[in-house]
């Protein structure tokens, strides 16, 4: 029989792990999905300094501080892929994960974001060695190296940030003059003796043996070309939501699969709520991911209430 306290929870970054505690709180038993790292994005930022309360911390500490606040309050995380979640005619939800499914009344969606397909030109002669998506993860690899960021927003200026404290020159790439970071983030990087940045640029080719050496950047406007040595390239060239696993026809997404929702975190189907960097919103941070996971918990609990007194 199915229990309707039970609340599938995807995803555990900030907002999947706030509705997962104030789930708990409320009565309620939350069951977590988690296909990578408690904590999601904030294991592959070096640093958060705009968490209210926390002056500053790495992000891979503030994920091992969820991880532990899910122990204290005994939620244990299910480690495994959901592949497919599915509207029942009965309007429940189907959840497919690893080899196994389970039903539940309601879903909370906090599966946050998937990087955009990028290709470095001619990367596959070295195998694509030395081609990475995380810097806080590969940077140390590169410890005293030339390496290259390509992205124009806050994950590309904060990282190349990051990785000038520990590589001999950082050079960023970006494709417009115009950039999507905070101007926070843009001067950090600017005050780093040791980076420059390459804008309006693109990368036309690299080369390398058993991994990458060189980059070859053209100016969009002059087509100027540059050679740049570089050990590595970090990519940070965008993301879409993470929510192709949804196989409802009725959820009401936009042109990136970003799910829309409405101020109590309902998407258009009935007890399915998102929050977190998956759904449609203007600013996505800790503090917003928190406060959507807080609301959409609530909300639930508020629903299963009404029907069950």
């Amino acid at each position: 029989m199915l229990n309707e306290k039970e609340v599938a929870v995807i995803g555990l970054g900030p907002s999947g792990v706030t509705a997962a505690i104030y789930l708990n709180r409320f009565g309620m038993i939350p069951y977590c999905f988690e296909k990578e790292l408690v904590g999601g994005q904030v294991n592959k930022t070096e640093k958060i300094e705009n968490y209210t309360g926390v002056k500053s911390i790495g992000g891979p500490e503030l994920g091992n501080l969820l991880e532990s606040q899910l122990s204290y309050f005994g939620i244990k995380p299910i480690y495994k892929e959901v592949k497919e979640v599915k509207l029942n005619d009965s309007g429940t939800f189907t959840i497919k994960y690893g080899n196994e499914e389970k039903e539940f009344k309601y879903v909370i969606v906090c599966s946050g974001l998937r990087p955009n397909p990028f290709v470095v030109p001619n990367q596959e002669s070295y195998n694509s060695k030395g081609i990475s998506r995380c810097a806080i993860c590969d940077g140390p690899l590169y410890k005293g190296k030339d390496v290259v960021v390509v992205g124009a927003g806050n994950s590309a200026f904060e990282e190349a940030s990051y990785l000038a404290t520990i590589c001999s020159n950082v050079s960023l790439i970006a494709r417009r003059k115009e950039f999507r970071a905070f101007p926070s983030a843009i001067e950090s990087l600017k005050n780093k003796a040791n980076a420059k940045i390459f804008a309006p640029y693109n990368i036309i080719n690299s080369k390398g043996s058993n991994s990458v050496e060189e980059v070859v950047i053209q100016n969009v406007e002059t087509k100027e070309e540059e050679t740049i040595k570089a050990s590595a390239i970090f990519l940070y060239v965008g993301e879409k939501a993470d929510s192709t696993f949804m196989n409802i026809k009725k959820l009401n997404v936009d042109d990136n699969g970003y799910i829309i929702v409405n101020d109590k975190k309902e998407s258009s189907v009935e007890n399915l709520f998102a929050c977190g960097d998956v759904i449609k919103k203007d600013l996505r941070q800790v503090a917003t991911a928190v406060s959507d996971g807080s609301i959409a918990a609530y909300n639930i609990y508020q629903k299963y209430s009404l029907k069950h007194g």
